[in-house]
C-alpha cells in the first residue's frame, strides 16, 4: 500500500469503540479521537450548520406544502375569472400530446454513493424497474384560453393567476430571490473551497489510491467516479451496470469506509460553514425569517380549506 494510505490507516485507528463489521450503522467507530465522525452510510452523515437555513430546513415536505398552497390559490383565482371547473393540478397545454423523451437528471451527494448493497447489484445506477421520472400533473390539460389567464402577459413571473398566488404567499418577505438562492449559492462556493483544502485533497488521494489498489481506474474524487462517461448513462439517467462499473462502485464505497472519506469531507465543510456563519449571520438569519414566513403563510392557506 502507498505511504499515504498507511498514514491514513494509522490515524483512523485512533478511534472510540472501533469493532469490525460490514453493514449497517453499528459495528464500527462513531468518531475519531479528533471528533471527525465515522461515516459508513448516508444516514450517519451529521447535519451541517447551513442546513438549518435551507428552504426545507430539515422538513422535507416544506416545499410540497408551498406548492400545494400555490396551486390552491391559483385555482381559486381561475374560478374567479370564470373557469369553474379548473383543476387543482393541471397539465400544460399540449402536454397530453407530447411524446418527447425526457432526459432524467441524476446526481449524487458531494461524496458519492454509500449504499454498498445497491452498488453490488446496480453499480452507479438503480433497478431499471423503478420509475425515476417525476410524477405528471393529475388534472386535465388546461385550454389555451385558460393558459392565458393562468400565466398572464408572460412578461413578469408575477402576472396571471399563478403570479397572484405567488405574491400572496410572499407577502411581507424582505427578499424572496435571496431566500431561494443565497444558501445554495454559499454552499456551492464553500464546496469549491473545500476541494482546495489540503486535508480533503489528501483524503481524496488516499481514497483514489485505494480504488486503484483494488484494480480499478484512478478518479479525482468519488463524484468523478460516479459521473464517469464510461458508465454510458441513457436518457433515463440509468447506467449499463457493466462488470467494471459494479466493481468500481463497490471499491469506491469500500474505500470510503476504510478511510472515512465522508467523515473527513464533513469535518472540512463543517469548519468552513461555521466560519461562513460567523461572517454573514445577519444574511442567513434574514433568509431563514423569509423562509419561515412563506411556510407559515402556506400553512395558513391550507388550513383554511
Amino acid at each position: 500500500m502507498r505511504r499515504r494510505g498507511v498514514v491514513c490507516v494509522a490515524v483512523g485507528a485512533v478511534v472510540l469503540g472501533f469493532a469490525g463489521g460490514d453493514l449497517g450503522t453499528g459495528g464500527h467507530a462513531k468518531a475519531w479521537a479528533d471528533g471527525t465522525p465515522v461515516v459508513w452510510t448516508e444516514d450517519e452523515m451529521p447535519e451541517l450548520p447551513l442546513e438549518r437555513y435551507e428552504f426545507d430546513g430539515g422538513d422535507e415536505k416544506a416545499y410540497d406544502r408551498m406548492e400545494s398552497a400555490t396551486r390552491l390559490l391559483t385555482q381559486r383565482c381561475m374560478v374567479r375569472h370564470g373557469f369553474a371547473d379548473f383543476p387543482l393540478d393541471p397539465k400544460y397545454p399540449g402536454m397530453s400530446q407530447s411524446y418527447t423523451t425526457t432526459m432524467v437528471a441524476v446526481s449524487t451527494g458531494p461524496v458519492g454513493l454509500y449504499g454498498l448493497g445497491q452498488a453490488r447489484r446496480w453499480g452507479y445506477g438503480w433497478d431499471p424497474g423503478k420509475n425515476m421520472r417525476p410524477p405528471e400533473p393529475r388534472g386535465r390539460e388546461m385550454t389555451v384560453e385558460e393558459s392565458a389567464v393562468y400565466y398572464g402577459d408572460g412578461r413578469s413571473e408575477h402576472s396571471g393567476c399563478y403570479g397572484e398566488a405567488s405574491r400572496r404567499l410572499q407577502r411581507g418577505l424582505r427578499d424572496s430571490k435571496r431566500m431561494w438562492t443565497y444558501v445554495t449559492d454559499r454552499e456551492a462556493a464553500l464546496q469549491r473551497q473545500a476541494e482546495r483544502e489540503p486535508r480533503l485533497r489528501r483524503a481524496y488521494q488516499v481514497w483514489a489510491d485505494c480504488v486503484v489498489d483494488k484494480g480499478f481506474e484512478r478518479y479525482a474524487d468519488p463524484v468523478d467516479a460516479y459521473d464517469s462517461k464510461a458508465w454510458k448513462r441513457g436518457q433515463d439517467g440509468n447506467t449499463r451496470r457493466s462488470e467494471r462499473e459494479v466493481g468500481t462502485a463497490v471499491a469506491d464505497i469500500e474505500c470510503k469506509r476504510a478511510h472515512n472519506t465522508g467523515g473527513v469531507w464533513w469535518s472540512v465543510m463543517e469548519r468552513l460553514q461555521r466560519r461562513e456563519l460567523r461572517l454573514h449571520r445577519a444574511e442567513f438569519e434574514s433568509v431563514r425569517k423569509d423562509r419561515d414566513r412563506l411556510l407559515a403563510q402556506s400553512r395558513k392557506v391550507l388550513e383554511a380549506t
